[in-house]
This record gives structure tokens, sequence and C-alpha cells, in this order.
């Protein structure tokens, strides 16, 4: 490793152990870099790199998917998902665990954001598992395990940023999380099932002769409709993502304040606020990632991590064995978002490198990633179910461990399996 390499990375890491957020410490190790060359000329190209990170059309989904998020948990239409979720999975064993997971499927749907999943969802199922006979502990492992489902099913928001970073279509991408992410709630649905028989877990009882059917379904299907637009727009070539998040936007306010009329028009300022806040923290992000990437790039880091990867002759299952270790480590530490735009181009180019097709390793790293945000210390999704619950985190890391465990098992899978994430996006011609 080059001094400036070592000035780069060693100021970095120092500036976010000393508590600076992640932006300004990108920026800054950056300039330590330039401070360590002596390449001040390069400080307009900075800048230059910094805005052109965030100057993307790509990128300008990002707001607008955010947007119809918070109007669909504003406008309360969960409510609906919820009766459709349990019509379907309810009948099984561990009826409301499963209806849990089974709702975070169709949500994911709409929003694809894990806390958006914990805060619409948990509050519903949380206390309603523990009038039932669940221990809260478990009500909120359930609850965390099933988020993660959500940035894996379109549409996708860390999709949009990670092909973005990588130059990835975002349309393939999204079509390449989509089978890892319902087999992960696959193998989430046959955990609950197994703990039912142990612990006598009871069906949910409800009416679901054909006509009571026919109406939950009909209730659902206004809400379903955002992610086939979206979808269907995408893959039919009539939408890029930014369109299709306008058109979901759009959408989900006519349905909240029109259909449904359950937004009223003053809440409209505090939907808009923050969204706003939000996509400009993460959109300051991507352009001081963009920059921080550039100067990696100048040190050639992606060819080094590359060639020594490849130098090792670990074939495609170590290779990739490897890979999912980094990213497995990288998730207990930094949110997925944060990890995709600082490592993201660099671990791609590095997979490509090593032989791995970018499609499949970008299905894989997301889910890594978002398994990360079930495992201490940052563990975001584990502290938001915990908050909720209020069942202590102790208890909560014993019910969750299961859970982390099959999802693992699932990462396991999509790894050795590059058919689950390429099948897909090759039957539909990307």
């Amino acid at each position: 490793m080059s001094a400036s390499l070592a000035v780069l990375i060693g100021s970095f890491l120092g500036l976010i152990f000393l508590g600076l957020p992640i932006a300004w410490a990108m920026i800054a190790a950056v300039l330590a870099w330039m401070v360590q060359t002596g390449n001040w000329s390069f400080l307009p190209i900075v800048a230059e790199r910094l805005y052109q990170g965030m100057d993307s059309f790509v990128l300008m989904a990002v707001p607008l998917f955010i947007l119809a998020g918070e109007l669909v948990n504003e406008g309360r239409i969960t409510d609906r998902l919820i009766n459709f979720a349990n019509a379907m999975f309810g009948w099984m064993r561990g009826g409301l665990a499963q209806v849990n997971i089974g709702a975070s499927i169709l949500f994911a749907g709409i929003t694809g954001v894990a806390l958006g999943d914990i805060a619409s969802l948990g509050r519903v199922f949380i206390p309603a598992m523990v009038k039932q006979g669940y221990t809260a502990a478990y009500a909120a492992a359930v609850t965390a395990s099933s988020s993660i489902i959500g940035p894996m099913v379109p549409p996708s928001l860390i999709a949009v940023i990670y092909g973005s970073m990588t130059d990835l279509s975002i349309g393939a991408l999204m079509m390449a999380t989509l089978v890892p992410g319902l087999l992960i709630g696959l193998v989430q649905m046959i955990l609950v099932a197994v703990q039912a028989r142990l612990y006598g877990f009871e069906p949910v009882r409800m009416d679901r002769s054909p006509r009571a059917l026919v109406k939950v379904t009909g209730h659902a299907l206004v809400p379903l409709m955002i992610p086939v637009i979206i979808l269907s727009g995408m893959l039919a070539g009539i939408m890029t993502p930014t369109e299709a998040g306008g058109v979901a936007a759009a959408y989900a306010l006519a349905v909240s304040l029109l259909l449904f009329r359950s937004i009223r028009l003053r809440a409209l300022a505090d939907v808009f606020s923050r969204s706003a806040l939000f996509s400009g923290q993460l959109l300051i992000i991507v352009g001081c990632g963009a920059a921080f990437s550039w100067v990696m790039g100048m040190e050639n880091v992606p060819s080094m991590v590359g060639a020594t990867i490849s130098g090792w002759e670990l074939g495609y299952f170590g290779t990739m064995l490897v890979f999912n270790i980094i990213l497995l480590i990288l998730g207990m530490f930094i949110d997925p978002t944060t990890a995709i735009i600082l490592f993201g181009p660099l671990l791609s180019a590095a997979a490509v490198h090593a032989g791995i097709d970018p499609l499949h390793f970008g299905a894989v790293a997301i889910l890594n990633l978002n398994i990360g945000l079930l495992t201490p210390p940052l563990g975001v999704c584990l502290f938001a179910a915990e908050r909720i619950a209020q069942c202590g985190f102790v208890p909560l890391l014993r019910a969750i461990a299961p859970f982390i465990l099959v999802n693992i098992i699932g990462l396991m899978l999509v790894a050795a399996v590059p058919e689950f994430s390429l099948g897909l996006p090759r039957l539909l011609g990307f």
C-alpha cells in the first residue's frame, strides 16, 4: 500500500471513528490525500466529481421513490395490505408471524426500504403478536428479519443507488434481486413453520370464504398497482426509473388524497419536507462518495483488489466466499447505502475482474449488506424493532439468531446458484 493510499484510508477511518458524518469524512480524506500527494491542481476536479456524482438523471428516481413511500405511510395504505396478507398466509401454523413476513413482501413492492417496513408494519404486528401469545422479542425478531426483504423486492431504492454507482441497468438489477428477495421470504416462512410446530403457534382465524377473499383482494389491488406500474413501465421501455418514480409518487398521492382520502392537505407539507430532507442526506453522501471513489480509482485500488483475489486462484466458489465475508463484515459496521456508495464500484470492478457476472454480484452484495441491518454493532433494523417492542436487546438477539442463520443460508444459495439472480433478467432480455 502506497503512503498516499494509507493517508486516504487512515484519515477516513479515523474521522469516522471520531464521529464526523460520513460525507464530510470522505471529503476530508480526499483533501488529506491531496496534501500528501501535493496534487492541489485536482481540487477543481474533486468539486466537479462531487457535483457530477449527484447530477444524474437516474438518481432523480431516489427522491421520487422516497416520496412515494412517505405518501403510502402517511396514507395508511398498509391496512389493506395486512388484510390481504392475512388472507393469503394466516391459515398456516404460526399464522400471525407468517402474515408479518407476507406483509413485508407485499409492502416491499411499494416502498423498498427496510426501516419503512418496520415503522409501518412493526407498530401493527408487534403489539398484535404479543397479544396473541408470542413473546415481544420473537415478534420484534420476525419484524426486523422480514424487513430486509424490502430492499430486495422492486421497486428497490438501494438497487437504484447501486445501479447508478456501478453503471448497471436499474431494470435488470431490480429483476436480479426479485427472486433472491422472494427466496429470503420463503426461508423465513419455513423457519416460522418449524418453530410453530415446536412452540404451538396457532393460525389466524378469519373468514376465508370466496366472497371474503375477493373483497380483501379487491381492496388490496389499488396499492398493489404501484409496483405493477413501476415494473411494467420500465420493462416495456415506456418509462425510465426516474419517470417510474414520478408516476409512482403521483399515483400514491392521488390514491391517498382523492380515492381513500386518508391524507389531509395540511399533512402534505410534512410529507414533502421529510422526503426532501432524507433525499438531500442521501445525495450528499452520493456526491462525496463519487469524489472518494475517483481518488480510489486514481490509486488503482479496484485493479489491485481484483488482481490480489484472482492471484489466490480460489475458483468461483472460493472467490465468491471471500467477497461474501468482506460484504458481511462491511454490513456490520456501515449501512447498505453508504457501503454501496463507498465500496460498490470498487468491489464490483474486482468481482468482474475475478470472472463474476456484475448483475449476480450486485444481487449478492445488496442481500449481504441488508443482512448487516440485523447484526450488531450497527443493526439499524434490530434497534428499531427493539424500540417498538421494548423487549430488551439480549432477548432480541437470542430470538433473531435463527433468522440470521436462515438468511445466511438463503444468501449462500443465491451466491452459489447464479441462476437465482440471472434467470429472470435473461428471460426478460436484459
